[in-house]
């Protein structure tokens, strides 16, 4: 009796038990899960169309976090696709040690419609809402408690 009353326990201990109806937050945070995944896919695959650009694992790890980190696309580019934005990413992570890199150079650019406009408007969108996240405090002032700033996040 107590081995089935456990069973229905750890059943039911999660919030979505399969074969069942989700809520509407439930299906909302599955969808988001859902889109997530779709994007890591998404970048996988452009990392593999870009291995010309020779990342090392770092790197790639580092595309997957802005991809994180930035997951509403339209607000860095409306009119880019998906595939546009992660290129950006990719691009802007293999510069960063080889800054003499142009765009035109690739023909995976051209493919996906990444163009100088286009990648300097995603990545100052980009510094943008980093910059806004984490307001810049000089550190010897007497006008802001640095700690304060620290412990909160704020800094």
């Amino acid at each position: 009796m107590s081995d089935s009353i456990s069973k229905l326990l750890k059943k039911y201990e999660g919030n979505y038990v399969p074969g069942e109806k989700r809520t509407r937050d439930q299906e909302r945070i599955h969808k988001q899960k859902q889109f997530k995944r779709e994007k890591h896919l998404l970048v996988d695959e452009l990392l593999n169309e870009t291995k010309v650009l020779l990342l090392t694992n770092n790197e790639k790890e580092h595309v997957h976090y802005l991809v994180n980190k930035f997951d509403d696309f339209n607000s860095l580019h409306r009119t880019a696709t998906k595939e546009c934005i992660i290129l950006a990413f990719i691009f802007y992570v293999a510069k960063i040690n080889t800054p003499k890199r142009q765009l035109k150079e690739y023909s995976f650019t051209r493919k996906y419609g990444l163009t100088e406009p286009v990648f300097e408007l995603i990545m100052c969108r980009v510094v943008q809402k980093l910059l806004a996240e984490a307001p810049i405090v000089p550190k010897n002032t007497k006008k802001y408690d640095n700690d304060i700033l620290y412990k909160t996040g704020l800094r």
